[in-house]
């Protein structure tokens, strides 16, 4: 893993894959997320941006690929179509260049570069490297290996869709709150919109 950790610490970009998860269905914002303006650009640009400037590749997760033509990154769709974000990862992860990606949800506006490269410090020894912040789980915001795709795939095919139920079968390393000390605006970072009235809260900061 040396070759990662002189990237993190250059700050160029890493040997991963970045995957912005961009196919839910919006449906308690009544409109595309993706879209949502943000200081003048739709979201998924500003998150596309934050991601281009930490990973070798990038990749957009979307069950409506034709909406996203006009970025150049690779499109990918699920095979389990109707089945959550769990399935974003597992065409992500089968589409992926790199051992390792990068998922992230295309509502959060607060993406940070810094805590992204962070996190990317614990790759190398686990499956899963995911942050716990106010007592909760971001499995939105984690990196995952390729060893996760037949666990993944075995619980798409059983209809158990929550992705941290895999977890226990696998090697998780999670990032507590206390070992952010030095990103005091990591719950930022972490915060997203399922709502309008989210959205308008998140504005506000």
């Amino acid at each position: 893993m040396l070759e990662m950790k002189d990237n993190i610490l250059n700050k160029s970009v890493l040997p991963v894959t970045g995957v912005l998860l961009a196919g839910g269905k919006s449906s308690r914002m009544g409109r595309d997320k993706a879209f949502l303006d943000y200081l003048g650009k739709p979201l998924i640009e500003k998150g596309l941006e934050e991601l281009r400037s930490v990973f070798s590749e990038v990749i957009i997760s979307t069950n409506s690929p034709e909406r996203f033509q006009c970025y150049g990154e690779k499109k990918v769709t699920d095979l389990y179509p109707g089945c959550g974000p769990l399935s974003g990862l597992q065409s992500g992860l089968q589409a992926a260049q790199f051992g390792y990606s990068f998922f992230v949800a295309c509502d959060m506006p607060f993406i940070d570069p810094e805590v992204i490269r962070f996190l990317a410090g614990y790759c190398g020894k686990h499956d899963v490297i995911v942050p716990e912040v106010d007592g909760v789980l971001h499995p939105l915001h984690a990196f995952y290996h390729k060893n996760c795709l037949p666990l993944i795939t075995e619980y798409l095919e059983k209809r158990s869709f929550k992705i941290i139920d895999f977890y226990p079968r696998c090697s998780v390393r999670i990032v507590r709150e206390e070992e952010f000390r030095r990103f005091p605006q990591v719950a930022r970072s972490l915060k997203n919109a399922n709502t309008v009235q989210e959205w308008q809260e998140l504005q506000t900061l």
